[in-house]
């Protein structure tokens, strides 16, 4: 999965936003034409390393939806959770590198504590090829996991899709930022919560 051509297509477009997020990036991943369709990852860039995103949600007010005009393409061995990827079968069929998931922070099963909240329903539908719509549900993982830190990229992994079609979403995020320390290493006052509601994004290939 070495094939990643950054766009920076999915700029942000919000109702509301901390100032420790700063936009959606989309890759394009060469899948060397082994699945049907064009794959794409979607990313959040925050502000700091180490600055912490828990969730990718939606709600009544903020409702989420990611839907393109074809199927995703969906492996039967994949999941809806890139915790539902098992590392070794990668090795013993590639095209499960492109299957369509959500995530936080983690491509595989790997140390991977990604997990749905009244999400069973939507997720089942999207392992389906359909879109993952919810007003009610959100995907998380616990801010004290490792996946959940932005690295020295800034980047956070928040999905992989495949379709024939063309993608778009509409998403929220929620988290923290980076703890500050004193010089002894003590926190220093408490992370500001960072939340960012009608993110945009669209995957397009660059012809």
């Amino acid at each position: 999965m070495n094939k990643f051509l950054t766009l920076g297509l999915a700029l942000a477009a919000t109702a509301s936003a901390s100032a420790q997020f700063v936009r959606l990036e989309v890759d394009y991943i060469d899948n060397m034409g082994m699945v049907p369709g064009d794959t794409y990852r979607v990313y959040a860039v925050m502000e700091n390393e180490g600055d912490i995103l828990d969730a990718v949600y939606g709600e009544a007010a903020a409702a989420l939806k990611v839907s393109s005009t074809k199927p995703f393409y969906q492996h039967p061995k994949g999941g809806a959770l890139s915790a539902d990827i098992q590392r070794y079968d990668t090795t013993l069929d590639e095209t499960l590198l492109y299957d369509s998931w959500v995530t936080i922070g983690a491509e595989d099963n790997y140390m991977n504590a990604v997990s749905g909240f009244i999400m069973e329903d939507a997720l089942a539908v999207f392992d389906q090829g359909n879109e993952l719509a919810t007003s009610d549900g959100a995907w998380f993982v616990t801010p004290d996991k490792r996946q959940a830190a932005a690295g020295p990229s800034k980047r956070i992994l928040l999905m992989q899709l495949t379709s024939q079609g063309e993608i778009s979403g509409l998403i929220n995020l929620h988290g923290r930022t980076k703890a500050v320390l004193d010089s002894e290493g003590n926190p220093v006052g408490a992370p500001e919560v960072i939340q960012s509601e009608g993110l945009t994004f669209v995957c397009k290939r660059a012809r």
